[in-house]
C-alpha cells in the first residue's frame, strides 16, 4: 500500500467523523433538494399574484380537524381587505393531500413536463395551503423560497468557477516564474485587494448593469485576488522541493513542471477555500440584491426578498424573516464544511 493510499482513509476519517461537517453537509444537501426537486416541491407558482391574500401570516387557516371532526390538516378560505384585515372562512374547510394535480411546469431545461406537486388543497383554486404564508403581492413564500435556492447557489457555483478558472492560474505562474512576473502580477493583485470584496462587487455591477449574469460576473472577479494570492503562496511552497528537483534533472522545464508535479499539490488550500468562498459569495448576490443592484423582481432571490420584506417587517415580519434564515442556514452549512475540509487536508494534523 502506498503513502497516498495510507493518507486518504485518514483524511476521509477526520472529515467524516466530525460531527459539525455532517451538519454542514446535510444544510448544504437539503438546499440542493430544494434545487433539484423546486417544481414539484413548491405547491404554487413563485410568480402567482393574489393581491386577496397579501402578507397572510404562516398558518392562517389551517386547522387540525375537518368539517366532519376527523383528524388530519385541513385550510379555510382566507382573504384580505384593506378595512376589516384578514377573514377566514371557517366554515369552509379543505383537506391538504400529499401528491396532487396542480399547473403543469416544465424542468430542466424543457425536459421534464408534469403537474405533479408534492402537496395541495383537495379544494377550489382560491383555497390555497401558504406554508410559511404569503408576502405583499400575495406571492407563497414557501414556494418563492424553494425556487430562490437556485438562484443563490447558482451564483455561488459561477462565482466560485470564475475566481478558481481565473485567479488559479494567474497566481501559479506568478509564483512559479517569480522575478519581475511575480512582483508585476502581484501589485494587480494588490490593486484588487485594495477595495473591499463586497464594494468591488458593487462597483462593477453599478458599471455593468444590473442583473444575475452581471451579479455573476462581479462576485467571481471580486473573488480572483484571493485566489490567486492563495496559490501563489501555495507554489511558493512546493516549486522547491525534492521531486520538483527531480523533474527538472530528467530535463522537463516551464510550464509541464508547473502542471503536472507543483499545482496538483498546492491544490488542497483551493478546495478549502472554494467552499468558504462559496459562502461568501452567496452572501455577496444577497447584499447586491437587497441594495437592488442584483436579481430584478419577480424574481426569487433571497436578497431581493429580504429588502422587500424590509419594508412590511412592521405588519407582516415573516416576509423578511424566512429570507433571513434561509440565507443564514446556506452561509453556516459551507462555513461548517470548509472548516472540516481545512482540518482534514491539514498535514499538520
Amino acid at each position: 500500500m502506498t503513502d497516498r493510499q495510507k493518507r486518504a482513509p485518514r483524511w476521509r476519517r477526520r472529515l467524516f467523523g466530525n460531527g459539525l461537517a455532517i451538519v454542514g453537509f446535510a444544510i448544504i444537501g437539503f438546499f440542493l433538494l430544494f434545487v433539484t426537486f423546486a417544481p414539484f416541491l413548491a405547491p404554487y407558482s413563485p410568480t402567482h399574484q393574489s393581491l386577496r391574500t397579501t402578507y397572510v401570516p404562516p398558518g392562517t387557516g389551517v386547522t387540525y380537524r375537518g368539517p366532519d371532526g376527523e383528524l388530519g390538516l385541513f385550510v379555510s378560505p382566507v382573504t384580505r381587505s384593506p378595512v376589516g384585515g384578514i377573514s377566514v372562512t371557517e366554515d369552509e374547510k379543505y383537506p391538504v393531500r400529499l401528491f396532487v394535480r396542480g399547473a403543469e411546469y416544465e424542468w430542466a431545461f424543457g425536459l421534464i413536463r408534469s403537474d405533479l406537486r408534492l402537496f395541495g388543497v383537495d379544494g377550489p383554486p382560491n383555497v390555497r395551503f401558504h406554508l410559511l404564508g404569503t408576502d405583499e403581492q400575495g406571492r407563497d413564500l414557501f414556494s418563492r423560497l424553494v425556487h430562490g435556492a437556485w438562484i443563490s447557489l447558482f451564483i455561488g457555483l459561477i462565482s466560485v468557477g470564475i475566481g478558481v478558472g481565473v485567479g488559479v492560474p494567474f497566481g501559479a505562474i506568478s509564483g512559479f516564474l517569480g522575478g519581475a512576473t511575480d512582483m508585476i502580477a502581484q501589485r494587480l493583485v494588490d490593486m484588487l485587494l485594495a477595495f473591499p470584496g463586497i464594494l468591488l462587487a458593487i462597483v462593477l455591477v453599478a458599471t455593468f448593469g444590473t442583473g444575475l449574469t452581471n451579479v455573476m460576473i462581479a462576485v467571481g472577479i471580486a473573488s480572483i485576488p484571493i485566489y490567486a494570492r492563495l496559490v501563489r503562496g501555495s507554489v511558493l511552497s512546493v516549486k522547491n522541493r525534492e521531486y520538483v528537483e527531480a523533474a527538472r534533472a530528467m530535463g522537463k522545464r516551464g510550464m509541464p513542471i508547473l502542471f503536472r508535479h507543483v499545482l496538483p499539490n498546492a491544490i488542497a488550500p483551493v478546495i478549502v477555500q472554494s467552499s468558504l468562498q462559496m459562502a461568501v459569495a452567496i452572501l455577496f448576490a444577497a447584499g447586491l440584491g437587497f441594495l437592488g443592484l442584483g436579481a430584478r423582481p419577480p424574481q426569487p432571490e433571497w436578497g431581493l426578498m429580504l429588502a422587500r420584506g424590509r419594508e412590511y417587517l412592521a405588519v407582516a415580519p415573516h416576509v423578511a424573516t424566512f429570507p433571513g434564515l434561509a440565507i443564514v442556514a446556506v452561509v453556516l452549512g459551507f462555513n461548517l464544511v470548509g472548516d472540516a475540509l481545512r482540518d482534514a487536508l491539514d498535514p499538520r494534523r
